[in-house]
């Protein structure tokens, strides 16, 4: 398995028919991906199975975003500006037939890397994302925190700061 930068002029063996169990996931990979990533309205990285013929097995998007400062006031021992810079990861996911084999952490190491990287150029205080409920449990476990009620069946706002982000990485 690799991972590389999602090239929106090339084919990737069964992109069209990626199935990672969550419709709209598997609607944006299908009809949306290659179109926000060609208006740089975000990027991507995909996972490909290189013994299947570089078969899409798995994918990520990163884009930029502010967070409102009281969100994440218990992360700051200080006062933070209005709109907090961050990345924010859109959109995860990986195919049925490939689940299981933990490729979802290394997808997220590898866009915790990014995040890092990018950090080195501009201000980025974290990492963004909406969590389906079935996965509020797998963030959770790798350092990202609540930014507020987890509700019954509605995506939970979580946040990984980028102190922790470099220490899950170790």
């Amino acid at each position: 398995m690799l991972i590389e930068n999602f090239d929106p002029s090339k084919v990737y063996p069964r992109q069209k028919r990626f199935d990672c169990g969550n419709d709209a996931i598997n609607r944006f990979v299908r009809s949306s991906l290659k179109k926000q990533v060609r208006q740089n309205l975000s990027r991507a990285a995909v996972l490909l199975d290189d013994e299947a013929g570089d078969c899409f097995a798995g994918f990520y998007t990163l884009t930029s975003f502010t967070i409102e400062a009281p969100l994440l006031s218990t992360l700051s021992s200080g006062r933070l500006p209005n709109h907090v810079p961050c990345v924010r990861m859109v959109m995860l996911g990986i195919d049925k037939q490939y689940q299981g084999q933990r490729l979802g952490r290394r997808l997220l190491q590898d866009a915790i890397l990014r995040m890092i990287d990018a950090a080195n150029s501009i201000g980025i205080y974290g990492l963004y994302l909406d969590a389906d409920p079935s996965a509020a449990d797998f963030y959770r476990h790798l350092g990202f925190i609540f930014l507020g009620e987890r509700l019954f069946n509605q995506p939970t706002p979580m946040f990984l700061a980028f102190d922790t982000a470099r220490v899950a990485l170790r």
